[in-house]
Parts: structure tokens; C-alpha cells; sequence
């Protein structure tokens, strides 16, 4: 049993040479490694990459990414987000993710934090006991269309079964869907950016002032260019993660009211779902229109179902709650390893997309 740690620094030549074999296992895709490169948070010297070899043989690996949080000082601290895991399946329960994940441990000092995690992957995370919960975040998935077979296809294997009875609950929403309204331009004007203005790019450094993570306009630029996702042909790849997508797609929009006063969502469309990693408003009078533009947005992208966890949005959304065929309680969960939790500050803002989540949607 071989372990190899891999740094930012000698990432792109070590996955170059170790899948050079068009049937190798890519712990990191070419988008990923990408992003990772590019990450404005991260060192040359973090260790992002471990992976475990049997006889030459990859067979497990872990891949990491560099953030900080910042205290109540305002200072960073540099930490790594837990963010792949991967075991062959010829090699489960015997351990490795578990060895994967004391490197870790080791590499970085215990200054380790995840969520949006798999199951298996916070089984591993919970044997240890070093991972108390950090902070939950309400939430709610909001169901405008019918997606049992994205949902329960894999899970209940009759895919045409389900395929049929989505298309005739939703043949039967079209027309009620068509009908629902935009938002008033008097009211509230509402326009599609292709990047952030000089004034919203410092009201989101005033409002990322409570954050724990306070992530602004270098690291909003490196989210948009460097995505994990992408609706491009791209080769098929022996990867363990999502990379290709028959829709992926960053949306900004930004609301202003007839007082000046500016709101900001990002939207990001994922094949049927749509997410809000991040959200800021100047004037809660914004929330109300913000709201019906999620819902005329979902409509006219064929979109499923979203996830939304900003207390505020939810509260609006529920007022059309008589558009929706159902919604359900979905919270988001963030654990810090022992070794940091305590001095992590409470109560600050925390967004969807903090962590990985807003490469993915």
C-alpha cells in the first residue's frame, strides 16, 4: 500500500503523466484541475490531491479545497474543504478512505471542514468523531414540475414507468405554468449581467463584511471561469464526479427598485434544478419580486424543482406556494474538525454556495 500526497505545485504534471492511459481513473478532471489552479485562496504548497496505489494500482484517492474563514477580527485562517472521495469498489470496507482521510488530517493540521456530502462519505467522517457539527441552515426544495425519474430512477429502476407519468403531470401544469407573471419593470427593473459592476462589486464587499467566509469579487469571477460543469461535448472520462451536463449555466441578475436600492441573485441552472448560491439585497422590498423572477425563471427554463435556504426568499416563495406541487424541508449541514471548530465565530452569514457547492449547483 502506497500513499502519495500532491500539491497545486506539481498537480498538472503528475495527472498528465498518470492518465496518459486513456483507461486510467481521474482522481480531478480537467475542469477541476483548472479551478483548482487557478483558486485565489490557495498556496502552491497545499496538498489537494492524496491517493492511495496497490501494486501501481489507484485505487483510492481524496482531493481537496483551499478557503479561508476569517475571525471576528476580520483576519483569514486558511483551512481545506473535504470535497472528493473516492474508493474502487473492489477495495471498500477495508479501511482506505479512512487512511485517506488521516492524511489529511496530518497535512493540514486538522484545519478540515465539509458539507454537501455523500452518505458514505460522512459515515467515514462520523467513525472518526472529529467532525462536531459546526452549523444548520434551514432550507426548502421547492417542486414546480414533476422529476420522478431524475429523483427515484436510479433508486426504483422502472425509469420509463416514472418518464410517463412525469410527462403527463406536467403536460398537464403547461398551460397553468405559462401563465404565471413577470415582474413588473415599474415596480422593480430586473437584468441579466455577464459580469459585476464597479458599484456591486463593492456593495458585496460591504456585505460580505458578517461572513464567515466573505467570499467577493475575485472569488465570484474564479467560481464563473473556472466551472466543474460544463453543457460542452466534452471526452468521456473514466471520472467518479459530475463534469459534463446536458445544461449548466451561471446566471446573475440584478433587481433594482425605483429607489436606487439593488439586489443580486446567482442562479445556476443544473440539467432540471435550479440553486442560489449566493443572494444580497440593499432593501428587503426586493425579496417579494426576487421571488416571482426565481419562479418565471424556473417556468420558462423547464426547470424542476429548486433549492433555496435564504430565510427570506423562502418566506416569499411560500406565498406561491399554490404553484408548486410540493415542497419539503432540505437543510444544509457544515462540520469543522475538532481541532478548529472552537475557534470558528458563530452567527456569522453564511451562504449556499459556500464550500464547493456553487461549482456544481
Amino acid at each position: 500500500m502506497d500513499i502519495q500526497s500532491y500539491t497545486l505545485e506539481d498537480l498538472e504534471s503528475h495527472l498528465s503523466l498518470s492518465t496518459a492511459n486513456s483507461n486510467a481513473v481521474w482522481p480531478l478532471s480537467p475542469l477541476r484541475v483548472s479551478s483548482y489552479v487557478n483558486n485565489p485562496r490557495a498556496e502552491k504548497t497545499d496538498c489537494v490531491l492524496f491517493e492511495l496505489r496497490m501494486e501501481e494500482k489507484l485505487v483510492a484517492y481524496r482531493t481537496l479545497l483551499p478557503d479561508c474563514y476569517f475571525d471576528l477580527d476580520g483576519k483569514p485562517h486558511p483551512f481545506a474543504w473535504l470535497s472528493g472521495n473516492w474508493v474502487d469498489p473492489s477495495f471498500r470496507r477495508q479501511g482506505l478512505s479512512t487512511k485517506l482521510l488521516q492524511q489529511a488530517e496530518a497535512h493540514w493540521e486538522g484545519r478540515l471542514m465539509y458539507t454537501n456530502y455523500a452518505p458514505a462519505s460522512k459515515a467515514v467522517y462520523d467513525r472518526t468523531g472529529q467532525f462536531p457539527l459546526l452549523t444548520r441552515r434551514e432550507g426548502r426544495r421547492f417542486y414546480l414540475r414533476a422529476a420522478n425519474e431524475e429523483l427515484l430512477g436510479e433508486r426504483l429502476g422502472s425509469k420509463k414507468l416514472l418518464r410517463t407519468g412525469d410527462q403527463l403531470i406536467n403536460t398537464l401544469r403547461k398551460s397553468r405554468l405559462q401563465k404565471f407573471p413577470h415582474v413588473d419593470p415599474d415596480q422593480c427593473k430586473v437584468e441579466l449581467l455577464t459580469g459585476l459592476d464597479t458599484r456591486l462589486a463593492l456593495r458585496i464587499s460591504q456585505w460580505q463584511e458578517q461572513s464567515l467566509f466573505r467570499r467577493g469579487e475575485t472569488e465570484f469571477s474564479w467560481v464563473l471561469n473556472n466551472p466543474w460543469v460544463t453543457s460542452k461535448k466534452v471526452a468521456p472520462l473514466n471520472y467518479h464526479f459530475s463534469y459534463g451536463s446536458d445544461r449548466f449555466e451561471n446566471i446573475l441578475v440584478k433587481f433594482s427598485l425605483p429607489d436606487q436600492s439593488i439586489g443580486l441573485a446567482w442562479l445556476v441552472l443544473h440539467n432540471q434544478s435550479l440553486s442560489i448560491p449566493y443572494l444580497f439585497v440593499e432593501n428587503e422590498e426586493i425579496y417579494p419580486f426576487m421571488a416571482t423572477e426565481v419562479i418565471h425563471r424556473m417556468v420558462t427554463q423547464g426547470c424542476s424543482y429548486a433549492t433555496v435556504r435564504s430565510p427570506l426568499l423562502v418566506q416569499y416563495l411560500m406565498k406561491h406556494q399554490n404553484v408548486f406541487l410540493t415542497t419539503r424541508n432540505l437543510p444544509q449541514q457544515i462540520f469543522a474538525h475538532k481541532l478548529i471548530s472552537a475557534q470558528i465565530p458563530q452567527n456569522k452569514t453564511i451562504h449556499d454556495g459556500d464550500g464547493d457547492v456553487v461549482f456544481t449547483g
